[in-house]
């Protein structure tokens, strides 16, 4: 795999652990993420993860707070996929011609709890990863 994540759990492992160093990249979900951290599945949590108050204090899932680095990416909340219900999500509207809108979100994430706080739960679709949720799309 490659991509800017993957550039940076390298340039982590290289910074720590000098130039010999190696890496694995485990797959994980947003559900079991912080659990499969708290458990050493893996040593670094890198990608989609938001920092909060709560994750950094008592994170549900492991019951345990956790360490976060300086945000390396601000992401705000975007939507994608049929144009006309793309417009119907960036104006929060579930109504009219928008009542059919169905938004994709993942289990255990920030999204999730941002979405169901701005759509009613019969237009929200969950899903347990970021593949099940293109598939969705397809």
């Amino acid at each position: 795999r490659e991509g800017f994540e993957v550039d940076l759990c390298k340039a982590v492992a290289a910074a720590s652990l000098g130039s010999n160093f190696s890496y694995e990249l485990v797959p994980t979900t947003g559900l079991t993420r912080f659990a499969d951290l708290a458990s050493g599945e893996f040593d670094v949590l890198v990608a989609s993860t938001t920092h909060t108050f709560d994750r950094d204090v008592h994170e549900s899932s492991s019951g345990m707070g956790f360490s976060f680095s300086t945000p390396y990416l601000y992401g705000g909340m975007t939507f994608n996929g049929v144009p006309e219900f793309v417009n119907c999500a960036d104006e929060l509207s579930a109504v009219g011609d928008c009542a059919g809108i169905l938004i994709c979100s993942i289990l255990g994430t920030t999204w999730y709890d941002t979405t169901k706080e701005l759509f009613p739960a019969s237009n929200i679709v969950l899903t347990k990863d970021q593949l099940e949720s293109i598939q969705n799309l397809i």
